[in-house]
């Protein structure tokens, strides 16, 4: 069915039933805040105070990828295709592959 996501300042990535408001699953894998999360299909990105964005599958909630290499927070992600685009605070924008954290 539909499911809403979002990130929380417990660290954690929740994905929401949308008929029924009930938490599905919650998403464990940041050492910091989450700011940011993306949606494309089976695949969610988040983006995190702690540096790093993770690339879950949705449907087995499961990391894929963790992307690390900004300086600082990242604030912002964005899925499409086969790429991931996270942005930061330290005022860089990086594009990955998807699965591969390249």
């Amino acid at each position: 069915g539909d499911q809403i996501v979002s990130g929380a300042d417990d660290k954690s990535v929740i994905v929401w039933d949308a008929a029924t408001g009930q938490q599905a699953s919650k998403l464990e894998a940041h050492a910091e805040a989450v700011y940011s999360v993306a949606v494309e299909g089976s695949r969610i990105v988040s983006a995190s105070g702690d540096g790093t964005a993770v690339v879950w599958d949705a449907a087995g909630a499961q990391p894929r990828a963790q992307l690390a290499g900004h300086g600082g927070a990242v604030l912002a992600a964005a899925s499409a295709g086969s790429a991931v685009a996270t942005a930061a605070s330290d005022a860089t924008v990086a594009i990955w592959g998807s699965d591969a954290g390249q």
